[in-house]
């Protein structure tokens, strides 16, 4: 009976030696870029909106525009070329809550003037010199908000910079 006992214990203490092994032997969890490279590269773009839209234009106010180019278009272009692969960087336009989201008679509807907007600053980024196919552009109505500010508000309407999952 001690020899039947002794012998399974060695059997279980066998498969408990193995399975811990293979345990041990898994490969650790990989951390990819894009687990800290999105994630830091959106929390910078978040400083850089391009703001100063009239109500219902989508042309970019010179103004804006050429202040904006000076402080971030060198980091935006950076962190274009260190996009990974999967990703894009989203040109995002963004509406007050003025007026309907879809377009009512002759009303356009804020989301086509987001995505007006965010096509025009788009193409400011292509004529500064800034392209790539890794850039996109979306209008996402008044669905965004700025928190804190007036729905309606003036600084609702901007264009702002994000990176997503192509």
């Amino acid at each position: 009976m001690k020899k039947i006992i002794t012998v399974i214990t060695i059997i279980i203490a066998s498969f408990l030696i193995t399975s811990c092994a293979k345990e041990q032997v898994k490969e650790p969890a990989k951390v990819g870029v894009d687990d800290t490279f999105i994630p830091a590269s959106n929390a910078q773009l978040e400083k850089y909106p391009v703001a100063g839209f009239a109500y219902k234009s989508s042309k970019v106010p010179p103004q804006e525009w050429d202040r904006w180019a000076k402080m971030a278009a060198p980091v935006v272009k950076e962190i274009i070329n260190k996009i990974p692969d999967g990703y894009v960087l989203e040109v995002r336009g963004h509406a007050d809550a003025r007026g309907p989201e879809a377009a009512e008679g002759d009303k356009p509807g804020n989301m086509k003037i987001s995505t007006d907007r965010a096509k025009a600053v788009y193409n400011s980024l292509g004529k500064s010199g800034i392209s790539s196919p890794k850039i996109t552009y979306k209008g996402v109505g008044s669905s965004e908000s700025l928190a804190g500010a007036d729905p309606k508000g003036a600084e609702q309407r901007r264009v702002t910079f994000v990176i997503v999952p192509k």
